[in-house]
């Protein structure tokens, strides 16, 4: 069975790399394009260098020299893009978009060129490092593309200077973006950062205008001052179109999909209210677990939200749902294996359904890793003299293959080990939690995430200072005041 699952995550790889390979012929293909508009439709001045094909050819060695770079890029250091192709094509997306504006641009003015467009557009989609180098990588096209185009027109040696300088502003001004802009998780926060360093850029535009071109910059002063701001609105026209498109998670989206009125969420409180208060429960241990490890706080919430979702298929059948009746004492083990089991797959299927994204949807295959079902495998052996296939009353799901999935398995497992106790004390929550996270490690749940003893071990503390949180006396007040 290992080996059956080994071959398909290959086989499921090697798809994404054909894909990812894919995206790039196509971003090259749209580039090419691109240098095309340029050369041929918008010089709109009588040549004076190079010979146009020259030019041309000189201009499309260098996009492919520059595409080839950024896609050995992508699979060698950034194996994460590849795994999840969809951040890569809004990447790509991204780059293109700001590559045609920009060589649209520069044929009226080079000062009407949209300062750190990728940059503002991208940082709260993608990780940050992805960023910086998505943004450095579209002004490169632009200043190959400018430049062969600048050959062939046979501009002045202060053009070209111009175009540098232009250039290492953008990668400048890009860089602080990345730097700054995914720390907020609110788009009017990233409004007003991104109208600030905009200005920034204005303010070193005209320095670069003073010393090359400054009569040009002055007679074009407006509309230079309106380019210079446009990439702020852009970005947030944008950004939730990409979102919705590829299905890309930021943080915006996150707070989107844990209000209590999105569908899932809602069908969860009025269907398996139980359920939902468990969630509750577990995400309250969830997010400051990532925050102490340093993971995304607002995913683990998420994930946490959502983990169970599938249980709304059959609310009855768990025990948080139940009230005096257990629906499983009149069932095979065999049977209730398999209806427990299933949540985990029917949340998969549902949050696929409503469009959950993939970060959030895989954790509900997950949370419970490949884990036997104890209570319905002793329960067969009970009624059995035979040999029981503990395989058949395993969850056949994927081990956590990141540290949120691995945080949702502890955090999942403990929330519900300290309800079914009571009231436990602090050393006997230390007990629990201990002995969940090795029996997780002894059945090599965490084999194929990153996470470490260290941060096992700062999960367990966090959750117990949680549960002190949730547990602690409070004063009692006089009667009748």
């Amino acid at each position: 069975m290992n080996l059956k699952k080994e071959v398909n995550e290959k086989t499921e790889l090697n798809k994404k790399r054909v894909l990812c390979v894919i995206m790039f012929i196509v971003t090259y293909g749209l580039l090419v394009g691109g240098a095309a508009l340029k050369f041929f439709v918008l010089n709109f001045t009588p040549a004076k260098g190079f010979d146009v094909t020259l030019a041309f050819l000189f201009c499309l060695s260098g996009l492919a020299l520059l595409v080839i770079a950024y896609a050995t890029h992508v699979f060698v250091s950034r194996q994460d893009l590849v795994n999840v192709p969809k951040k890569l094509a809004v990447i790509l997306t991204t780059v293109v978009f700001a590559y045609v504006a920009n060589i649209v641009l520069a044929t009226f003015n080079y000062y009407y060129i949209l300062v750190a467009l990728t940059a503002l557009v991208l940082a709260p989609l993608v990780a940050r490092k992805d960023v910086f180098v998505a943004n450095t990588m579209s002004i490169l096209f632009v200043l190959v593309t400018l430049f062969s185009n600048a050959l062939y027109m046979g501009v002045a040696t202060d053009d070209y200077v111009a175009l540098v300088s232009l250039a290492v502003i953008d990668v400048f001004v890009g860089s602080i973006i990345t730097a700054v802009i995914p720390e907020s998780n609110k788009r009017t926060v990233s409004i007003f950062m991104g109208i600030i360093l905009e200005s920034v850029a204005l303010a070193l535009i005209f320095c670069v205008a003073i010393n090359f071109s400054y009569e040009s910059l002055i007679s074009n002063m407006v509309l230079t001052i309106i380019c210079t701001y446009a990439p702020v609105l852009i970005a947030l026209m944008l950004q939730p179109i990409f979102e919705s498109s590829f299905n890309i998670l930021s943080n915006t989206k996150l707070y989107e999909l844990t209000d209590h009125s999105s569908p899932l969420i809602k069908r969860l409180i009025n269907e398996a209210p139980g359920t939902f208060n468990h969630c509750l429960s577990v995400a309250s241990y969830a997010e400051v677990c990532a925050i102490a490890i340093g993971e995304n706080p607002h995913l683990a919430k998420a994930c946490a939200y959502y983990h169970d979702i599938g249980k709304l298929e059959n609310p009855k059948y768990f025990g948080e749902n139940q009230g005096d009746v257990n629906y499983h004492d009149g069932l095979l083990p065999e049977v209730s294996a398999e209806i427990i089991r299933k949540h985990t797959t029917d949340g998969y299927e549902l949050c696929d359904k409503y469009r959950i994204p993939a970060e959030i949807r895989n954790v509900t295959v997950q949370h419970h890793g490949t884990l036997p079902m104890a209570v319905f495998y002793y329960k067969a052996k009970n009624l059995t003299d035979s040999d029981v296939d503990i395989y058949d009353y395993e969850y056949h799901g994927t081990t956590p293959v990141s540290k949120i999935a691995a945080i949702m398995m502890i955090c999942d497992a403990a929330e519900a080990a300290i309800r079914a106790s009571g009231k436990p004390t602090a050393e006997e929550v230390d007990k629990l939690i201990t002995n969940i996270i090795n029996d997780r490690i002894s059945k090599h749940q965490f084999d194929n995430c990153d996470i470490t003893l260290k941060d096992l071990n700062i999960i367990k503390n966090t959750i117990i200072n949680v549960y002190g949180g949730h547990v602690h006396s409070r004063v009692k007040y006089p009667s009748g005041k």
